[in-house]
């Protein structure tokens, strides 16, 4: 999920003005004059990446690039910089970077763009989610237009990582705020594609830039399409509006005269409880309600297979060590009658006349999470849990993360696991403090092992503080996991060049090789 609220989302109808805009109204082929038309479900609010919660979307992807980037391991290789040095307390990262590079404006980047980024950001506070990658940054030194030297007060393990968020242009964006909107829908990167035309609700054009570093893209045009939908993307796909879409798994088979990538990704899914919330206070009915969910039938009955049951929010990565749950009613018995419940005359636990009685909701335009909501509410019925199925629509819910009692939330990222875990756990990132902890969970074991990994450059001291986070949050868990989720996108049988690597939230990451895409 996208840490700012999206823009409103268009309805099917506005998604029919769209393919005028885009399919009907003079846009090429498939295939033709190099182009490629992608449909894909969800739209940010802003392309600048400074403001993003460490998901990309696809237009951000091809419009910037950061100082590092990630291969197809999702191993931090040269972006902007072409080599770097760190010193061995951890303290000072020296950074040369590319000669030449510009951006798509023709103006040079340099050091001071890389200075302006990273003090814009820490100074952004609660503006920005990634100000928490840059508050041990005292000093940014650029000694000459080439080298960029960032001081810290205390190691912080994920910078290579952090850096490879998009640098902004200081020449457009200084003297103002980094929420500037029009920067946000106007971007000029230093990415392979350049933003010619974006029209909220439906779609963002992006043509080729002839003054990438790595030499220009093959493709010459790439239109990515807003189309919330998920039936509706699959019959633009069919009809020939759009060349590529993101699919569900229900929509798989359905793709005739396309190929299917299916990707791994870190992306899960998971039922998220306000903490704020009384009826979710003891620990016991939470982990009770994560005995009473069989994440093996959800996974093989609505995730059809595309998909794995989740332990915690690192399966996807080195740092995996969650224990998980299993479907157990008879745990669910014994820790609900620990904490004082007992079943009602309507089979649901009770305590002092009050049921566990929560709304749980989800965006209804996506019928994957529908269905998860709908399959586990049913589930937790079932163990007698009092739980109000509803899902409401996509701009209503991110209007009201903070009311929200329960939730089907997606999240996780395949790179450092402090960009999946820090954002979304620790308390200091609770959504009243600007952050991305929706739930508002606070747990002092899990803060300290946050921190702990976040901050030492060992290994194996690293390993062992993700170890002991995981432990904290099997014994008091935030969510339910559920599952984890393989992305498909169908896409042209003639079109190469897309490379398997394991993605983001949404399916975000599968441009990270466009430059390099072309037909046959």
């Amino acid at each position: 999920m996208v840490k700012r609220p999206v823009l409103a989302l268009m309805s099917l109808v506005v998604a029919a003005a769209a393919l005028s805009a885009c399919g009907q109204g003079g846009e090429p082929a498939a295939g033709a004059d190099g182009a490629l038309t992608y449909a894909v479900g969800d739209e940010p609010e802003t392309f600048n990446p400074g403001l993003q919660d460490e998901h990309t979307d696809p237009v951000t992807e091809l419009v910037f690039r950061g100082l590092t980037r990630h291969d197809k391991d999702n191993k931090v290789v040269p972006g902007l910089a072409k080599s770097w040095e760190v010193a061995p307390d951890g303290r000072t990262y020296t950074f040369a970077l590319r000669p030449g590079t510009t951006w798509q404006d023709g103006r040079p980047f340099t050091s001071d763009d890389v200075k302006f980024t990273v003090e814009a950001i820490k100074d952004a506070g609660a503006d920005s989610p990634l100000s928490r990658n840059f508050s041990m940054v005292t000093a940014v030194e650029t000694p000459d237009p080439a080298t960029v030297r960032l001081k810290l007060d205390e190691p912080f393990a994920p910078m290579l990582d952090a850096l490879a968020m998009g640098m902004l242009p200081k020449h457009l964006l200084q003297g103002k705020k980094l929420t500037d909107p029009d920067f946000g829908r106007r971007p000029v990167g230093t990415g392979p594609f350049t933003l010619k035309t974006y029209k909220p609700g439906q779609y963002a054009e992006l043509t080729a830039f002839d003054g990438y570093y790595e030499g220009e893209p093959r493709l010459k045009k790439i239109v990515i399409k807003y189309v919330p939908d998920d039936s509706a993307r699959l019959i633009q796909l069919k009809n020939g509006e759009v060349d590529a879409a993101n699919l569900a798994p229900q929509q798989a088979g359905k793709a005739g005269g396309h190929r299917l990538e299916v990707y791994p990704t870190a992306d899960y899914r998971a039922l998220m409880f306000n903490m704020k919330d009384p009826v979710f206070a003891d620990r016991r009915v939470r982990t009770a309600m994560n005995y009473a969910v069989d994440r093996e039938a959800i996974t093989k009955s609505v995730v059809l297979g595309y998909g794995t049951p989740a332990k915690g929010p690192l399966d996807a990565g080195p740092y995996a060590a969650a224990p998980g749950f299993t479907f157990d009613p008879a745990k669910v018995s014994s820790l609900m009658g620990e904490a004082g419940y007992a079943k009602n005359g309507q089979g649901m636990w009770a305590k002092d006349g009050k049921t566990v009685d929560f709304e749980l909701t989800t965006f209804a335009e996506d019928s994957l999470r529908v269905a998860i909501l709908n399959v586990s509410a049913t589930q937790l019925r079932k163990q007698g849990f009092d739980v109000d199925p509803r899902p409401r629509p996509r701009d209503w819910v991110r209007k009201h993360w903070g009311d929200l009692q329960g939730m089907v939330v997606g999240w996780g990222t395949p790179y450092d696991p402090d960009s999946s875990v820090y954002g979304v756990f620790a308390s200091s990132q609770a959504l009243a403090k600007g952050g991305s902890n929706y739930g508002t969970y606070s747990n002092p074991a899990v803060d300290k092992a946050l921190e702990e990994g976040r901050s030492t450059l060992d290994p194996a001291k690293r390993k062992a503080a993700y170890t002991a986070f995981q432990k904290a949050l099997q014994e008091d868990p935030p969510f339910v996991w559920i599952s984890y989720l393989k992305t498909i996108n169908a896409v042209p049988k003639n079109l190469t060049g897309p490379a398997q690597r394991t993605l983001g939230h949404h399916g975000y990451g599968f441009f990270w090789n466009a430059e390099t895409w072309r037909y046959n």
